[in-house]
């Protein structure tokens, strides 16, 4: 598999977890509000086993998710500029990533940063920096054909 490949396959699944995430904690942004409001008027809509995880969901501060939702957007634009092999997508995109494994610090305590996120950001930075690094090297380099013979 061609470095060319493996990067545009780490881009697009880069792109649909981050469109997933972005849409999802948006829409708990924005809607917020109505299922608190559902939720309190009629608790057994849920069964019991969800009722924790309701509570401690609403505990959450509505700016936690729209942040959140916002960096996912910003993710996804970063991913998309490195698509075009451009530097300015990669600092955006890791830009995104290391605020986004700091906003559960700053919402909600130091007890919510978890080990595994930070590896894979920290893997996924890596290996986009390698492969950018490399693909934008490959593409400065003009084709042999193009090149004048060495002389004898």
């Amino acid at each position: 598999m061609s470095n060319k490949t493996l990067f545009h396959i780490l881009l697009v699944l880069t792109m649909v977890w981050a469109g997933l995430s972005c849409f999802s904690y948006l829409m708990m942004a924005l809607l917020m509000p109505t299922m608190q409001d559902l939720y309190s008027q009629n608790p057994t809509l849920v069964p019991d086993q969800f009722a924790v995880m309701m509570d401690r969901m609403f505990e959450v501060p509505r700016s936690f998710y729209a942040a959140s939702g916002v960096l996912y957007v910003l993710e996804v634009v970063g991913a998309a500029v490195m698509w075009r092999l451009r530097w300015t997508g990669f600092h955006c995109y890791t830009l995104a990533r290391l605020l986004l494994l700091l906003l559960p610090a700053l919402f909600l305590g130091r007890g919510f940063v978890g080990v595994g996120d930070i590896m894979f950001a920290l893997l996924f930075i890596a290996v986009y920096y390698l492969l950018l690094r490399r693909l934008i090297a490959e593409q400065q380099e003009p084709p042999a054909d193009l090149q004048p013979p060495a002389e004898i």
